[in-house]
């Protein structure tokens, strides 16, 4: 279920990253730790070297709507966004690249590798609301699910673990629901093993399906 999607971007990822192992240092990567928020400019975006990170914002009742998870080699920033307030957070330990506009216009072969970011980044977000449009609640979940084991999934014994992790009230705000809604849910797809949880991980069994 994973390696086709993986597969897929391996190549682009390969010539994304050497483009930037020509213009930058290891020295200018820098570390987000687990949870914490990341600092915003208008002045420049940020690249995911590693991890995946978090993009939320408040609606019109005051309460959070994750917009987004940006993972590695995808881009995020203030000024990609209307969103107000735009925040990202980091979900476990992740490595960022500040790359400035100025640098994106005056560099024709960066700009075309951001661009390639910005599709994929882009790609992903139109995912995720086509998942969120699904009626059927339980279906909405396990969408979701599928579409995490695509992108962040490694096989196991057991079927395909997700590493990263979200807890019910993320779940619940990345699919415009309730936290009571998902634990239900999420209790019912345990008991029927389509799926379970690993070493406080989720793993999606063989028959997982919708």
């Amino acid at each position: 279920m994973t390696s086709s999607y993986q597969e897929s971007l391996s190549k682009e990822s390969q010539l994304f990253i050497k483009v930037l192992e020509n213009m930058y240092h290891a020295s200018h990567i820098v570390n987000i730790p687990s949870g914490e928020k990341v600092s915003l400019s208008k002045s420049y975006i940020w690249l995911v070297v590693r991890g995946v990170i978090k993009i939320q914002t408040l609606n019109l009742d005051g309460e959070i709507s994750i917009l987004g998870l940006v993972s590695s080699d995808n881009v995020f920033g203030e000024t990609l966004s209307t969103s107000n307030p735009y925040e990202a957070y980091a979900m476990g330990n992740c490595d960022l690249l500040p790359i400035s506009l100025i640098e994106i216009e005056q560099n024709p072969t960066l700009s075309i590798s951001i661009f390639n970011a910005l599709r994929k980044t882009y790609q992903q977000t139109e995912m995720l609301l086509s998942i969120k449009s699904i009626r059927r609640m339980e279906d909405r979940i396990k969408s979701l699910f599928i579409f995490l084991a695509e992108r962040y999934g490694r096989e196991c014994k057991d079927g395909i673990v997700i590493d990263i992790r979200l807890t019910h009230q993320e779940i619940a705000n990345l699919l415009s629901t309730t936290r009571v809604t998902v634990t239900r849910i999420m209790s019912d797809l345990k008991e029927s093993k389509w799926l379970i949880l690993e070493r406080s991980k989720y793993v999606l069994t063989q028959r997982s399906t919708i």
